[in-house]
Parts: C-alpha cells; sequence; structure tokens
C-alpha cells in the first residue's frame, strides 16, 4: 500500500515540476490527498492540495473540471464544468485535513493534514459533522506553549482524539491535559474526555 502511494507521488512530483510530459488528468486525484493525510505525510499532502488549488477552472469559481490539460488555451475535452465527484473528493480531502476517523484504533485524528506553519499561526474549526456529534476546537500560540482546546458536543470513540506531532526536527515540551500530565506515544497525544484543554510547552529540537 505505502509503495502504491510512494510510486504516485514521485510521479506526482515529476508531473508538477516539468519533469514528465503529460497531456491531462483528472483532479479525482484529490482523494489522494485524503490518503497522504492517513499516512501521515502532512508536507506531501499540503503540496498536492496546493498544485491542484492552481488548477480551478476559472480560479475565481473554485471549482474544477473533469479533465485538466497543461495547456487549457487550446481545445480539449473538459468533461462537466463544474464536476460534483471531483468537487466531493476536494471537499472530503479538505476535511480530512482537520479531522478524519481512523479504523485502527477507533479513534478522531485531528489536524493531520494542517502545515505545521499554522500550529504557530493558530486555526480551528467549529461544528465539523462527526460520528458522535459535532466537532469544534481551536489551536493557538503564545506564551511559550501551543494551546488546544476541544468543546464539548462530541460523544467520544473508544480510541478517543488523537493530535500527531507535526514537527519532526522537534519534540513537545511538557504536556497536560486539563492541567494534569499527559506523555506523547509514537508522536500521538490521547485525548479521552471533552471539553479538553491541552498545553503543549515550546517545542525542543529533537535529539
Amino acid at each position: 500500500l505505502r509503495n502504491t502511494f510512494e510510486r504516485y507521488w514521485r510521479e506526482f512530483v515529476q508531473r508538477r515540476d516539468g519533469e514528465r510530459e503529460w497531456d491531462a488528468y483528472t483532479p479525482y486525484e484529490w482523494r489522494n490527498v485524503g490518503a497522504f493525510v492517513r499516512l501521515g505525510w502532512r508536507g506531501r499532502a499540503w503540496e498536492a492540495a496546493d498544485w491542484f488549488m492552481a488548477d480551478r477552472a476559472p480560479p475565481p469559481w473554485n471549482q474544477w473540471a473533469e479533465v485538466v490539460t497543461p495547456t487549457p488555451r487550446e481545445p480539449f475535452f473538459l468533461g462537466d464544468l463544474p464536476h460534483a465527484w471531483v468537487a466531493s473528493d476536494f471537499v472530503r480531502s479538505a476535511l480530512d485535513m482537520f479531522a478524519h476517523v481512523r479504523e485502527s484504533d477507533d479513534s478522531i485524528v485531528l489536524a493531520a493534514g494542517v502545515p505545521a506553519a499554522w500550529f504557530e499561526q493558530g486555526f480551528g474549526l467549529r461544528g465539523l459533522h462527526a460520528p458522535g456529534g459535532r466537532l469544534s476546537y481551536s489551536l493557538r500560540a503564545g506564551e511559550g506553549a501551543l494551546v488546544l482546546e476541544v468543546d464539548e458536543g462530541l460523544e467520544l470513540p473508544e480510541g478517543g482524539l488523537v493530535l500527531p506531532w507535526p514537527w519532526r526536527d522537534r519534540v513537545p515540551g511538557a504536556t497536560t491535559i486539563d492541567g494534569h500530565a499527559a506523555s506523547w506515544e509514537g508522536g500521538e497525544l490521547r485525548i479521552r474526555a471533552l471539553p479538553a484543554r491541552v498545553e503543549i510547552a515550546s517545542a525542543l529540537p529533537a535529539g
């Protein structure tokens, strides 16, 4: 499975960077962004999303045709425009970046596709439909710590909520959940009750 998506990524990069000739692709490939999120490829998910966004037709309309070519000013078959199937792939993958269900441990994973830089700027979502209710959370940086606040309104799955650590070159500092010390396991922090306030001390260089 991993090798399949590694091959896709190599071919995607070659197409994006002009190292591979191509005459058309279908933006159904948006669904691979969600796959990257699930594989833990945060950076790749965002790079792919950024490239696909440039192929909206036309960009101000925030929609995609069924077919994209590198020469859009030349006559070609573009299929349906707008294309609802492509739109559904976009919406699903965009939401996956902020929260997705992980069946392997019956959990909901938070912000696995959000760029690491956003963790320093702050972001959040409100009222996302999820199994068990509505999910609302915010994350912001300030006073030497990252603060994650998750609201009530969601019945947690058995595995709770999971926050993956966004940086590879840093490790999290001292962490608390509702004032109680909490531990990271395998680069993830697990939350088992709501509402919750998570405070993560300034990240330290890895190693």
